[in-house]
């Protein structure tokens, strides 16, 4: 009995000579940490001698990468896989793996183009794409047959179904992302590339170049109107995601602009408005220069180059086994994430789960991305502070617009 035991305890310390812990930080929208999890522990059960950690990140982007500038400038060693926004690759590369050895391993001709060159600075592979994005507008199907509207092709479209039935069902015309974070970033671009508009092309501040001011400005003017004539509510200047979501999933709203992962919670059994939505391409701004836009949003995965050489290779492990079809699939059908692998992109589960993906293919193809820059987060800060000045009446469009071009061309020039 005495040589069992002294042979088992020796076959724990070999066995805890060989295993390795990493963490993995995570978001928690929608069902994103628990499918998350899931993953994770199918991860586990294939690689018993690697464990994985998850370690929960706020939901806002701009709580997040404020995280990370903590824990990378720190030289800390965790956490080792880093959940990172499609616009941080080029500010934290340095302090990133280059995993340009690594592209046949993660198999990466068979991604999206876009998603791998989002990854890719200055030549090196810093990130591999986990899931794309592109803001999409959910409706109310059911209230505009009900009412007798056609679904809104321009914004003027949507301002008048979301008014005349908001006031007569009782409910919210429209809910967004208002709050002073990156997800009013994301939907001012969207806006103001629908309207025509620029704020920076091609590392220039052009916001207040002639040829784009005045949409610019009808553009931010109109997404004050939606709050000052009730279309949408005073608070959205509070909302994120999940506010949104909350809202109109409550039968609460005509209207929503939100990212894909919505979708499996909005026609969640226990949903109230389960069967009643329906998702379509972002309205257009007004003619001549009214276009449509989404812009793209995602996630990647990242290796902290802090962490040890047998850290590392766990986490290629992982980040591999998270990207592979059949993750990706499940990812997609799970949570309502959407694929950056082409072949899963086409699954037909992927596709039963999310049936609008087979009509907007082009709304991911041709998503617009956000400025490009080491520097993205001081200028992502300088737009939402302009704009969201305007929607809390404390600055008109012409004067904000005219204070963040100032304030952008300091920060670039």
């Amino acid at each position: 009995m005495k040589k069992v035991v002294v042979l088992f305890a020796i076959l724990t310390m070999v066995l805890s000579v060989f295993s390795i812990t990493i963490t993995m930080t995570a978001g928690a929208v929608g069902r994103e940490l628990e499918a998350l999890t899931e993953q994770v522990e199918m991860f586990m059960e294939e690689n018993p001698d690697i464990t994985v950690n998850i370690l929960p990140m706020p939901n806002s982007s701009t709580d997040r990468h404020d995280l990370y500038v903590t824990y990378l400038a720190s030289g800390t060693p965790d956490p080792d896989v880093l959940q990172l926004d499609v616009i941080w690759p080029a500010e934290f590369a340095p302090f990133l793996v280059d995993l340009t050895d690594d592209y046949d391993y993660f198999g990466l001709d068979g991604f999206f183009p876009g998603t791998v060159a989002s990854n890719t600075v200055d030549g090196r592979l810093v990130a591999v794409p986990w899931f794309t994005d592109a803001g999409i507008l959910y409706y109310r199907k059911d209230l505009l047959e009900k009412y007798g509207y056609d679904v809104p092709k321009t914004w003027d479209e949507l301002y008048t179904a979301a008014k005349d039935i908001s006031e007569k069902e009782g409910i919210e015309g429209f809910v967004w992302q208002g709050a002073r974070y990156e997800g009013l970033t994301c939907d001012v671009m969207e806006f103001v590339h629908s309207f025509g508009g620029e704020i920076m092309k091609d590392g220039e501040v052009v916001v207040d170049d002639p040829e784009y001011y005045d949409n610019n400005v009808a553009a931010i003017t109109f997404m004050d109107k939606l709050i000052e004539e009730g279309v949408s509510p005073a608070g959205v200047t509070t909302y994120m995601e999940e506010e949104a979501r909350r809202v109109f999933q409550n039968g609460d709203a005509v209207f929503m602009r939100n990212w894909p992962y919505a979708w499996p919670l909005v026609n969640a059994p226990e949903s109230p408005v389960a069967g009643k939505a329906d998702i379509t391409v972002l309205p257009k701004g007004p003619a001549p220069d009214g276009r449509n836009s989404a812009t793209l949003g995602g996630w990647n995965l990242g290796i902290n180059a802090n962490s040890s050489a047998a850290e590392v290779e766990a986490s290629k492990k992982l980040i591999k086994f998270l990207v592979s079809k059949e993750q990706q699939v499940y990812k997609a059908v799970n949570a309502g994430q959407t694929p950056t692998m082409i072949e899963a992109y086409n699954d037909p589960r992927t596709i039963e789960a999310n049936p609008f993906y087979a009509d907007i293919l082009d709304v991911f193809l041709n998503a617009e991305p956000r400025p490009i820059s080491p520097i993205y987060s001081e200028i992502s800060y300088e737009i939402q502070v302009a704009v969201h000045e305007v929607l809390t009446q404390q600055a008109e469009p012409e004067d904000a617009l005219d204070n963040l071009a100032e304030n952008l061309k300091s920060l670039v020039e």
